[in-house]
């Protein structure tokens, strides 16, 4: 048999090889290799309080996806339709997402909803509370984002604006009208 001897003792540290200061990336963080850094600072930008109060979550509840299938409103745009169940008392919104694999595979659905969810949370703070059910047919992942976004803009504005009063598209009473 051939037999190799292994050594059991730990090779010596060695010493990393230093760059000098011209060859060392301005770009970079100055923390030493061997202390962690600080972590990433901490986001700075400006927040409405509407957008800061309104959180964007999944729909959870049996009673929220129940309260789906009668939707107060509809709208479509293209291939994004949107339902929306109405919930004054509320102050979330809550999302689900529908992509079938007629849409594509895997990673084409992902993306499509990673897009989708992009473009929710950018109008978060505009959006009226309740829940919303966004779904996407076949030709929804040929859209660029820009034309995604007007399709969804456009889908959500018709869901969240039907039968209100002064709303073409609520059918008017005829009863008591003179003919």
């Amino acid at each position: 048999m051939d037999e190799t001897y292994l050594s059991t003792q730990r090779a010596q540290a060695r010493q990393d090889a230093r760059l000098s200061q011209a060859d060392v990336d301005e770009g970079r963080t100055s923390c030493d290799q061997g202390t962690p850094c600080e972590g990433t600072p901490a986001p700075v930008g400006v927040t409405d309080e509407r957008s800061a109060r309104v959180g964007v979550g999944p729909i959870r509840s049996r009673q929220t996806f129940a309260a789906m299938r009668r939707p107060t409103g509809r709208g479509r745009s293209g291939p994004i339709s949107v339902s929306y169940v109405e919930h004054p008392d509320w102050d979330r919104i809550e999302v689900a997402y529908a992509v079938n694999r007629k849409v594509g595979g895997a990673v084409v659905r992902n993306l499509l909803r990673r897009r989708m969810r992009a473009i929710l949370a950018e109008r978060a703070g505009e959006l009226e509370a309740g829940a919303y059910l966004l779904r996407s047919g076949p030709e929804g992942p040929s859209l660029d984002f820009h034309e995604l976004k007007v399709a969804m803009s456009q889908a959500i504005e018709k869901a969240t604006t039907r039968g209100r009063p002064g709303d073409p598209s609520t059918p008017r009473s005829t009863t008591g009208a003179p003919r």
